[in-house]
């Protein structure tokens, strides 16, 4: 049924399309936006006014597309369309002259309805056209006002930014001005985005600043489309954070918030399975399972905590004269700015509310209304104060779940679904488990495709969607990898997982949960004292989202232990196991007499805390060194690992390292004159360490003898504030004829490279894979956490006296230098050879071989859930 849904939309799609260009070309614009507007057989989306919209505009011109806009605005829009008209067509929309002009048109419309006129005024302001927001304001104020149920000057405040501490009262006597609504003048501005927002929408907040700083609290890489938002204010210097920029996976704090939250998730698992003893009823591990909760609790507790701490550090930064905080749907930023009076009693903080949902907006003064009455007499947490009226409501536990809650567990355990599937008689078979929520998704499917090739292969979904990784499936059949033989012979999909649970059964488990654990969770809040931030954190998800994730988990169980009864793998693979439903099968393999192996993909960091220790009886990993590592750190013996290379890390087919030079070279725009490369790959890390190694890198190469190119690939967690930052360094050492910063395949760049310099990236593998010369750059006193030099014998430059020797060596002895790094190659023949895939399939036939008899016992698990490596702060 739904590919006959989605074929029929994309049917309809191409019919529309088709339609409007026709009446567009035959009987002009107004036609076809008229059509557009009151066609029964046509779906008005964003996409499509837009399309319309740039085909008016590159057909007959600017005019007409403002037209269009009006035209269709002055029709019958939905409250969307005005913020996709005026705001979304970016910088061919309607000037604010021509709105100004047809402002009488669009009222008449927009006027019939309150909503449609907030949704006007959104748009309005989100444009920076205060006076018009003003005008709408005064025209909807003037009709019969005993009617309207909107208090209009307070709708437009909650539009624009206002002190934190100010209230509705206040903020509705001062809003005559159009200077009210504007943020006023600043040197240095923070702009929090608790949604994205427009470029337009960031223009009009940083009106009056000289340089701002975006940091949208929901991103953990800082991607904002800064190319846009700079084209709206090009005078404006802008800069952008994100969760990560002033707490990465290496600071103390970024340590102690994981702390935190893992010692708050262990008890809240354990208080909820010990006083509700009735869960044993539906999972006979309870202690396995408790492990498995944790795990899911801790992640979400850390990752929306460490999202909070961002927001919280940069707020507090007294380099801002001036912060505003674009307030969402979401009740994360109001706990956490109204948790501690020095957020919300900070006169350079204002807040606002931008959010394009309607409901959103009008509702903001009776938000912040009520976090002010809070925050000034200083209540408690309402988390605690709901547990205390249910604890008074119920004089004990209930002994048995709530008939909804029952009826949704025993619901869980039903058979999975596959979405294909694919036996061949006299093979085993095997579960190979996945999810599209991960970085490397295509790796792991591109290793259970190799695989299918020996086994009947299930590759399991716990999370996602199943149509990505049914392409990830089909894109696998066109790895250069594949043998001939394998080719046409897909792994089955099937998504294991129970469904969400509903709104019904989530009430009444959150009330039974919040009573199993409130002792914990008041213990927890008085632990916890003054770290707002992960006070916040807990309050928030205790109120939204944490127990509907531990219902849903123990759906997860019960669905998971009912498809390997009905299965009976012969081993279940697990790619990658950091992930809290992935984890879950290791558990669930060990109670059903499934030998259970962990493939990495990548190669892990002993050093990150946050990497969960090996569950599973063997993992298969890339070489002895991290072999070592799992044995010292993340639970699992060195004999139950196998070493197999890594997919991500493999030779091109045939290669040859001097013909594949060249045709890299040619890839990235390379002529057979040019000089030799240098390429330098990124890592995410402190601004002013990797741009002081950039700077040494460049005069190195500005010092040294012989003609040379530096090229610097930014990694893909880095934004477009790191590559402008990369850039400026290379204007201010006046070396922009020989380094620059390019977009190009990071594959192509090592391949064409004569050397690879890197601070500390995984690439300083992939090059010497590649026969590429590689050595590590740093600064004195700094130590990476892992230290690739001695893993690879390779040089590391502390100096760019250092770095001058190494790229001169490089470019004369070529692979006979130091950086040739033939020691290493020596020792592991097996990464030369893209032996990847057939050792991987030897280990699966060794663990099936082993047997039931090998799996692990509880007591050989490691005692911790995360890695043991004593924590030291990185490059901080």
């Amino acid at each position: 049924m739904k590919s006959i849904i989605d074929y029929l939309g994309k049917l309809e799609r191409q019919i529309t399309r088709f339609s409007l260009q026709v009446i567009l070309m035959v009987f002009g614009a107004k036609a076809a936006g008229t059509y557009l507007s009151y066609s029964p057989f046509v779906r008005r989306t964003q996409a499509r006014i837009l399309w319309l919209h740039e085909q008016i505009r590159s057909r007959s011109g600017r005019e007409a597309a403002d037209r269009f806009v009006i035209d269709y605005l002055s029709a019958r829009p939905r409250l969307q369309d005005y913020g996709i008209a005026l705001v979304g067509t970016g910088a061919h929309r309607p000037s604010s002259e021509r709105v100004a002009a047809a402002l009488p048109r669009l009222l008449a419309v927009a006027g019939q309805r309150e909503d449609a006129s907030i949704s006007l005024a959104s748009a309005l302001l989100e444009r920076g056209d205060v006076e018009l927001a003003l005008e709408l304001v005064a025209e909807q104020q003037g009709k019969a006002r005993s009617k309207s149920s909107v208090d209009w000057p307070s709708l437009l405040r909650s539009l624009s930014p206002r002190h934190l501490y100010e209230t509705t009262a206040t903020a509705s006597s001062t809003i005559g001005s159009p200077e009210h609504l504007r943020p006023g003048p600043s040197k240095n501005r923070l702009i929090i985005l608790d949604e994205e927002l427009s470029p337009a929408a960031i223009k009009s907040l940083a009106a009056g600043a000289d340089k701002i700083t975006l940091l949208q609290y929901r991103d953990l890489y800082g991607r904002i489309d800064l190319r846009a938002v700079q084209a709206e204010i090009p005078e404006c210097q802008i800069a952008v954070e994100h969760g990560r920029s002033r707490v990465d996976r290496f600071h103390r704090r970024y340590f102690d918030i994981h702390q935190e939250t893992l010692q708050t998730a262990e008890l809240l698992s354990k208080s909820f399975v010990k006083n509700a003893p009735w869960v044993g009823e539906f999972i006979s591990d309870v202690q396995g399972f408790a492990n498995d909760l944790t795990l899911e609790l801790s992640d979400m507790l850390f990752f929306k905590a460490l999202r909070l701490e961002s927001v919280y550090q940069a707020a507090l930064d007294p380099a801002f004269d001036s912060v505003i905080v674009s307030f969402g749907d979401g009740f994360e930023l109001f706990r956490l700015f109204y948790s501690d009076s020095a957020l919300w009693q900070d006169s350079r903080i204002k807040g606002c509310c931008r959010s394009r949902k309607i409901k959103t907006v009008s509702k903001f003064a009776s938000r912040l209304a009520d976090m002010q009455r809070r925050a000034t007499v200083g209540s408690d947490a309402p988390t605690l104060a709901h547990i205390a009226s249910l604890q008074e409501q119920e004089e004990a536990l209930p002994p048995v779940p709530p008939e909804t809650v029952r009826r949704y567990l025993e619901q869980s355990a039903t058979p999975a679904k596959y979405a294909s599937k694919t036996r061949l008689p006299g093979r085993k078979t095997i579960g190979y488990v996945a999810n599209d929520t991960r970085a490397y998704v295509a790796s792991s499917i591109q290793l259970a495709t190799h695989l299918q090739g020996h086994f009947n292969v299930d590759v399991i979904l716990t999370q996602g969607n199943p149509a990505n990784l049914l392409k990830n499936i089909e894109t696998a059949q066109n790895d250069p990898y594949l043998p001939q033989e394998t080719k046409g012979q897909r792994p089955g999909l099937v998504k294991v997982g129970a469904a969400a649970p509903g709104a019904t059964a989530t009430k009444a488990f959150s009330d039974v949960f919040l009573l199993a654990v409130g002792d914990t969770v008041r213990e927890q809040f008085a632990t916890i004292g003054r770290d707002v931030v992960v006070r916040a954190a807990l309050d928030f998800l205790l109120t939204e989202g944490l127990s509907r994730a531990v219902l849903h988990a123990m759906g997860n169980v019960r669905a998971i232990a009912t498809h390997l009864a009905e299965q009976s793998y012969a081993a279940i693979a697990i790619s990658p196991i950091r992930s809290a439903r992935n984890a879950q099968f290791a558990t669930l393999g060990r109670e059903n007499g499934v030998p259970t192996l962990a493939v990495e993909p990548h190669c892990l960091n002993a050093a990150y805390c946050r990497y969960g220790t090996v569950l599973s009886d063997y993992a298969a990993v890339y070489s002895d060194y991290y072999a070592q590592e799992y044995d010292r750190y993340f639970g699992i013996p060195k004999e139950r690992c196998y070493t197999f290379g890594s997919p991500r890390v493999l030779r091109p087919i045939d290669y040859d390292p001097i013909a594949a030079r060249k045709d890299a070279r040619r890839k990235i725009g390379l002529h057979p004159g040019d000089p030799p490369i240098i390429a330098v790959p990124t890592q995410p890390m402190p601004a002013e360490h990797i741009l002081a190694v950039w700077r040494m890198i460049i005069r190195a190469a500005k010092a040294l003898d012989m003609p040379v190119r530096v090229i610097l690939k930014a990694h893909p967690e880095e934004g477009p504030g790191h590559v402008g930052r990369y850039r400026q360094i290379i204007a201010e050492e006046e070396a922009t004829d020989l380094c620059y910063v390019a977009d190009v395949d990071i594959k192509d760049l090592l391949i064409a490279s004569e050397l690879v310099l890197t601070a500390y990236s995984v690439t300083a593998l992939e090059a010497v894979v590649l026969e590429r010369n590689v050595a590590i750059v740093g600064q004195e006193g700094v130590t990476y956490p892992v230290e690739y030099d001695k893993i690879l014998g390779i040089p590391l430059c502390l100096t760019e006296q250092e770095t001058l020797e190494t790229i001169r060596e490089a470019l004369t002895l070529h692979g006979s230098a130091k950086s040739g790094a033939q020691q290493f190659k020596a020792a592991n023949p097996h990464l030369f050879d893209n032996s990847t895939f057939d050792r991987l399939k030897e280990i699966v036939e060794d663990i099936i071989a082993k047997g039931p008899g090998n799996i692990r016992r509880r007591q050989e698990l490691p005692a911790s859930l995360f890695v043991t490596a004593p924590f030291r702060e990185y490059l901080v």
